[in-house]
């Protein structure tokens, strides 16, 4: 059986949550980085899970010419990783037959997920964009989600300055045009935005909450739902037909995503300050800004601390809705911080 965006005739899923260089409401981020990069600086680029970090990485590579971009992951990263022979595979057919040890467009470091990277790496690669004998780096970007570098020297911080690119939350009307863009059929001319009703598309927002992947994601669970009940006589594909309300909101809770808790959420108008929470909910806290959407065991495990310390503290997180309960996964509570409580911490 043929995949939904197939049958709607689209060359892909116009909702892949992975990268993609089509972003929406980045522009002065994007006009940072670049200057950054030409201007050969290290800068930092900090947002959280799903803003687009990556996205704006890979359009950075795609964009600037005359560059060589040594992209590392360094959750991924080889222990016998060797940075100088990284650099040297970036040589070009030409550079190859010009004998050039190192390749001639000028090198430039992306770090992602920089929070693991072991120090002497990044001992390394200061040393190769610093050093004017050894400058085979001219401009290094890092990028995590969390604000605090903590696996960096005091130096390093200084060499850095205010060079710190944050990627903001995407507003309502932001979220909207990401959809627009997605779901224009070039080949038929259909944008299948108009198969969500205003109120359906909301609740998809609301859920989201600023989160492009998560939208993206909620989305396409939607239109495969419909793929998979209807088959050959999918409503999606008639032009009188809208996805109500009511029909996204069970079609979410079907995947085990707490509708309720978002939408009361988000109705809300809540304050929170990091002094409200012991050390412990705060680390808590913190460790659900990076990896949201797990369980009781998974954050006892983390934190390396008692299961019954970490039901403690988050049932006590729980009262004070600085925690929501975004469903289930083989019977266990899926846990992720509260968007209020988020955008706190991540702008102290």
């Amino acid at each position: 059986m043929l995949p939904w965006h197939k049958k709607l005739k689209f060359r892909g899923n116009p909702l892949d949550a992975r990268p993609n260089p089509n972003l929406v409401g980045l522009d002065e981020e994007e006009e940072q980085l670049k200057n950054h990069i030409v201007k050969e600086e290290i800068c930092f680029l900090n947002g959280l899970t799903g803003s687009g970090k990556t996205s704006l990485l890979h359009k950075m590579q795609k964009e600037l010419k005359g560059y060589s971009f040594i992209y590392l992951d360094a959750q991924d990263l080889p222990p016998d990783f060797n940075l100088e022979q990284a650099i040297s595979n970036k040589k070009s057919f030409f550079d190859m037959i010009s004998l050039r040890r190192f390749p001639k467009n000028k090198p430039v470091l992306i770090i992602d997920e920089f929070q693991a990277t072991d120090p002497r790496l990044i001992l390394e690669a200061r040393g190769k964009w610093e050093n004017r004998g050894d400058n085979k780096i001219k401009s290094i970007v890092i990028a995590q989600i969390n604000r605090q570098l903590k696996n960096v020297s005091d130096s390093f911080k200084d060499r850095l300055g205010n060079r710190i690119i944050t990627l903001k939350t995407l507003d309502e009307e932001e979220m909207k045009e990401i959809l627009k863009r997605r779901l224009q059929n070039k080949k038929t001319g259909i944008n299948y935005l108009t198969r969500l009703s205003e109120d359906a598309l909301n609740l998809l927002i609301k859920c989201a909450d600023g989160n492009a992947r998560r939208l993206l994601e909620y989305t396409d669970m939607i239109f495969d739902f419909h793929h998979r009940r209807f088959k050959d006589i999918n409503p999606i594909d008639r032009d009188n037909y809208f996805i109500s309300y009511y029909a996204a909101k069970e079609i979410l809770e079907q995947n085990k995503i707490n509708v309720r808790a978002f939408e009361k959420q988000a109705d809300e108008i809540s304050s929170f300050s990091s002094k409200q929470f012991s050390e412990l909910q705060e680390r808590l806290l913190r460790f659900l800004i990076d990896y949201d959407r797990v369980t009781v065991d998974t954050v006892a495990k983390t934190l390396k601390i008692s299961v019954s310390t970490a039901r403690r503290s988050i049932s006590s997180l729980k009262k004070k809705k600085a925690i929501l309960i975004a469903g289930k996964k083989n019977r266990k509570e899926l846990l992720v911080i509260s968007p209020s409580v988020k955008r706190v911490l991540t702008e102290e």
